[in-house]
Parts: C-alpha cells; sequence; structure tokens
C-alpha cells in the first residue's frame, strides 16, 4: 500500500520566516495500477511485456516527482484520474525550472531524498510563482509537473507522450483493415478499440450508408500448431473481420474531420451545409448495436467555414468561424463565443468523455475544451502531429493508443500516456493562500507499506 502525506509552509518573502505550516494526507486514484493492468488482447496484439516493463519503471522519479495544484476541492475517488472539468490548476511543479511562468515551481533537489521505504520530494515556489488560494494538490509525472493542467503553453513542455521513445518506426501493434480495402475512393477512420480485442474502423461509401468494420485477433484456444496469430498485418490472416452498414437518407460526409467518439462510445457525425449558412444535422451512432439513437437539425445562425473540422460536444457545436476562429454554438444554433483566435486544422477527438482535443496551428499547438473554458497547448513530443488518441479497451488512463497514419487505410498503434494525470488527490483541511509576500515550500513524503 502506498501512503502520502503533504506538507506546505509558508515563508515571509523578506526575513525568510517560516509564517504558517500545513499538513494533509492523500487518497491514491488507479493511474499507476492502470499503466500495469494489461490484459491479454493488449498483450496478445504485439505489446513486449519486458520493453513495458523496462520502460514504466522505476516509477520514480519519472511518473511520480510532478505536482500539480487545484483551486477547488477533488472529489476523492479512485477513478479520478485526470481533473474533473471546472477545476482550476493554479500552480505546477516538475523538473529544475528558472523562467517565468508564473504558475511553474522548481523542484528541490537538495532536500529531496531516496528512503528504505518511500521518497519524499520537495518542490519550492518563489514570491511570484503560484500566488492563488490552493484547496487540493496531486502527485503526477515529472512531464505532467512541468505543463500543468489546461494552463498557457510553455515550450518544452507536453500534454502527452509516447511510453516508447525511440525511433517513430518501433512498431509496438500494427493493425490494418483488409476488407475495407475493397472499397475504393473512401477514407478509412480508425475510431479505436472499443471493446476489448475488437478494434473498429468507420467510412462513408458516397452512399448514404456507415459502414462500420470490427476486426478482432483469433481466438487463441482455436489456432492449430501451424498457425500463427499476433499481429494484425496489411494482410491478416489469422484475424476476424466483420462488416456492418448503418442506413440513412444522406452521406456521412467529410467524415475524418467531423465526427467524435463520445463517453459512451457513440459516434457523433456533423453534418455542415455546403454553403456558409443553413442547418447542421448532428446524427449518433451506437457501434455496438450499430443503429441511429439521435438525428436532429440545428439551425445555425451564424457564418460558419463549409466542410471545416466540427464536432458537437456536450451540447455545443466547435466549428471554424468565416473570420478564421473557432466558435461555440449553442443547440438552437445561436453563437456563443470565440473559443479561439485560429482555426482548427485536423479533427477532434474526445478523452475520458470530458474533454475536447484537436490540432491547433499547422498540427503544432493542441486546442483542450472541458466545456467550461478553452485552451492552447502543445501536442507531444511523440513525432504525430494528428491528435490521434483513441478509446482503447485493452488501455485505461493515464495510458492512451497513439494512432501514426502512414496511408489512408494502413496505421501504427503506439502507446503513451497523458502527462498531467493525478496519481494522488491531497484534499486540504485549510485552504493556502499564496501571495507575492510569501514563498512556499511543498513537501511530499510517499511510503509504501
Amino acid at each position: 500500500m502506498i501512503k502520502g502525506k503533504s506538507t506546505i509552509e509558508l515563508f515571509d518573502s523578506i526575513t525568510g520566516k517560516k509564517k504558517e505550516e500545513y499538513k494533509d494526507e492523500n487518497i491514491v486514484t488507479d493511474a499507476i495500477r492502470n499503466m500495469f493492468d494489461w490484459n491479454g488482447e493488449m498483450l496478445a496484439s504485439g505489446v513486449s511485456i519486458s520493453d513495458m516493463l523496462a520502460r514504466l519503471t522505476p516509477l520514480y522519479p519519472q511518473y511520480l516527482r510532478g505536482i500539480l495544484l487545484w483551486d477547488s476541492i477533488v472529489n476523492e475517488n479512485v477513478n479520478n484520474i485526470l481533473p474533473p472539468p471546472g477545476i482550476n490548476c493554479v500552480g505546477h511543479a516538475g523538473g529544475n525550472y528558472g523562467g517565468a511562468n508564473p504558475l511553474r515551481g522548481c523542484w528541490n533537489e537538495n532536500e529531496t531524498e531516496i528512503r528504505s521505504n518511500g521518497v519524499k520530494m520537495v518542490w519550492d515556489f518563489a514570491t511570484d510563482k503560484a500566488n492563488s488560494v490552493i484547496n487540493s494538490i496531486s502527485l503526477t509525472s515529472v512531464a505532467g509537473g512541468d505543463r500543468g493542467w489546461m494552463t498557457p503553453w510553455e515550450a518544452g513542455t507536453f500534454f502527452r507522450q509516447r511510453i516508447n521513445i525511440d525511433n517513430i518506426n518501433q512498431n509496438i501493434v500494427g493493425f490494418a483493415p483488409s476488407s475495407i480495402n475493397t472499397f475504393t475512393n473512401v477514407l478509412v477512420s480508425y475510431v479505436g478499440e472499443l471493446r476489448r480485442g475488437i478494434h473498429t474502423y468507420v467510412l462513408d461509401r458516397n452512399d448514404n450508408a456507415l459502414t462500420i468494420l470490427e476486426q478482432s485477433f483469433a481466438n487463441p484456444s482455436s489456432l492449430s500448431i501451424l498457425n500463427g496469430a499476433g499481429l494484425l498485418t496489411s494482410s491478416p490472416t489469422h484475424c476476424r473481420e466483420d462488416v456492418f452498414s448503418v442506413q440513412s437518407d444522406s452521406r456521412f460526409n467529410s467524415l475524418f474531420n467531423s465526427h467524435i467518439i463520445d463517453k459512451n462510445n457513440n459516434l457523433v457525425h456533423v453534418s455542415l451545409p455546403s454553403g456558409g449558412s443553413g442547418a447542421a444535422r448532428i446524427r449518433t451512432v451506437n457501434l455496438i448495436t450499430k443503429t441511429i439513437i439521435e438525428d436532429k437539425i440545428i439551425p445555425l445562425n451564424v457564418s460558419i467555414q463549409a466542410n471545416s473540422s466540427t464536432a458537437f460536444f456536450k451540447n455545443k457545436l466547435y466549428v471554424n468561424s468565416t473570420a478564421g476562429r473557432i466558435m461555440e454554438v449553442d443547440d438552437s444554433g445561436n453563437f456563443i463565443r470565440n473559443v479561439s483566435d485560429a482555426p482548427i486544422s485536423g479533427r477532434y477527438v474526445c478523452i475520458g468523455g470530458e474533454y475536447l482535443i484537436s490540432p491547433f496551428v499547422s498540427n503544432t499547438g493542441l486546442f483542450i475544451n472541458d466545456g467550461f473554458k478553452s485552451v492552447i497547448t502543445q501536442l507531444g513530443n511523440d513525432n504525430i502531429n494528428m491528435p490521434n488518441l483513441f478509446n482503447s479497451a485493452s488501455l485505461k488512463y493515464p495510458l492512451i493508443a497513439l494512432l501514426h497514419e502512414q496511408t489512408s487505410n494502413f496505421h501504427t498503434k503506439y502507446i503513451g500516456y497523458i502527462t498531467p494525470y493525478m496519481a494522488t488527490i491531497n484534499n486540504l483541511h485549510t485552504p493556502v493562500t499564496k501571495n507575492a509576500l510569501n514563498t512556499m515550500k511543498i513537501t511530499y513524503e510517499l511510503t509504501q507499506e
């Protein structure tokens, strides 16, 4: 069992005298447990156990020596690994730092120590750092502490990282839809491993039908002594493929840039008018039952870029305006606000059912929205330009599936993690008010019992 406790100390900026001290204890979320909770389908699909263990261990320092400071109390639930929407990160720290970011503290290497049964970690915040009211803190990865959660972008910090950080061509899991290849002049879109061991693809065949392909590995118990299995390649011989069609009265056009997979694993598709005005049509497809479960029209009382990237998320439409911005539009078609000063350049992806992300400014940045606010950050250092975070029944947060698209019908899946996860939740019994008159030291002790 891992136990943790925090100590927050405030010091007078002139005299250096300690003014206040706060001690609290935490709960440990399932973030670390999930990083090792692999199942048979993931391992059968070509993941090297020794490689994963080598890259995920030791947990300290890479995956535990960062800290996130929150303005609100966080529900103490072990499943709260991604921060809840609406919460604000008012400070963060990972490694060494001497820059001007007003939220970012610095790791105190001299006072940090490894003990026989755990670690003591220390971070310092100067008078100009993390000046706010702090109600909760969480341990996170070093990269997540450097990055913060939905905080302003800073060069050299990343929202996500690949675990296999070697050459991009190092293939962990390869798969390709062979049956869909019989269709020509269509763009195949991989939507995720929505059920354990079943990879799902969708495409619009220009015939008023959404085509769904499910690809799964062979049942190991059915393999003969001469069968090979494990990797899905461009010509899979030992996997099952099933093709389904969902009929409608019009095309699922611009499918790649006009759908998300919501928290219920439904495909939510948006059809925009051919011109800059008219109505948007939202069709929600249950990819498990292969049925349309909702179909509605939203009259647009705004001017939009036709055939641009769009998403319908938390009953709001996100679409590029004719002025080159991202607009948020309500479900009656009325303008709410501009959430970015530049348009989206690729598809939207929904993570955790609570966050909408998409590439920004020539794929170098990342737009992220939680339904309350939007920020621009940096995508990640995995050499994969598109967001491409996909649902995977074989992975749990903070682990994610990253997809490198090599052609329209072949993909390579990599394993990564969202860097600013919550490994612990440490709600403070008394709020801490940090201001420019104080420096702050945060000590976090983790013990293995």
